[in-house]
């Protein structure tokens, strides 16, 4: 079962190559690897609210990661 969460970012991942936005791209792989390393710790797909929490983590990461390089 594929949810609604993860579709969408397939669909923009598909367009982000079609229209050769490397950014874009990079960072929907980026996202979509963090959710497939969820479903397989999770040893099942990912809903709505897993791949929420998914991007979340993934967000404070990297504004982490920003302020320690900042300083």
């Amino acid at each position: 079962m594929v949810t609604n969460l993860k579709q969408q970012l397939e669909t923009d991942l598909k367009q982000a190559l079609k229209d050769r936005d490397d950014i874009k791209r990079s960072v929907l792989r980026l996202l979509l690897s963090a959710v497939h390393n969820s479903e397989i710790a999770k040893h099942g797909p990912a809903d709505d609210a897993d791949i929420i929490g998914v991007l979340a983590k993934e967000v404070k990461q990297r504004k982490e990661s920003i302020e320690a390089f900042s300083q």
